[in-house]
């Protein structure tokens, strides 16, 4: 039996609206352009959008309802989350990511997203995503290349992940900072 896919960040966005109302494809693609953020990660065409939906619905994720809007015809197919839906929506929200590569559009989808549920859920995943980036920069000083001719080009690139990993804890902390000067909790 094949491995059922894992719906993307951006399917997890989808699921997300769901999760607050049943609704058609076309309220679901106005709903993500307007999201606040969302915009600046991802650009989904609208029938990129059905194919996700597709993609969930045939996973199990989501499931047609029937319609009740009468207006249009032909009726709009609408969707809601199942609890496969539901379940892994929650557990892509509170895990964070493992790539550095991932942490610009799916750490921001996802910080995106947990704050929708709540302050106390962001900060978990800002709290794990930092564990998370904290081994990385410690694993990077522990293989330091030499600062010789023979090493200086490996020493570039682990520097600049160095730094990398370094400055995304600097804004990990600005991140929860933030978080916890717009709820008023320091």
């Amino acid at each position: 039996m094949a491995r059922q896919a894992l719906p993307l960040a951006m399917e997890h966005s989808i699921l997300a609206l769901l999760d607050e109302e049943p609704m058609h494809g076309y309220e679901i693609h106005q709903k993500l352009e307007q999201m606040a953020g969302i915009g600046k990660i991802w650009n989904l065409k609208q029938s990129l959008l059905y194919s996700k939906l597709e993609r969930l619905e045939s996973n199990g994720y989501i499931e047609q309802i029937p319609s009740t809007e009468t207006s249009s015809l032909p009726a709009r197919i609408v969707f809601k989350l199942t609890p496969t839906g539901k379940q892994s929506l929650l557990d892509w929200i509170s895990s964070p990511v493992q790539k550095a590569r991932d942490i610009r559009m799916n750490f921001l989808g996802k910080l995106i997203i947990a704050r929708r549920y709540g302050i106390d859920q962001a900060l978990d995943l800002i709290k794990k995503q930092r564990e998370v980036c904290q081994r990385w920069y410690d694993h990077l000083l522990k293989e330091l290349p030499e600062n010789n001719q023979e090493n200086l080009d490996e020493l570039f690139v682990h520097s600049y992940r160095l730094y990398r990993d370094r400055a995304t804890l600097h804004w990990l902390d600005y991140l929860e900072e933030q978080l916890k000067k717009a709820s008023g909790s320091n």
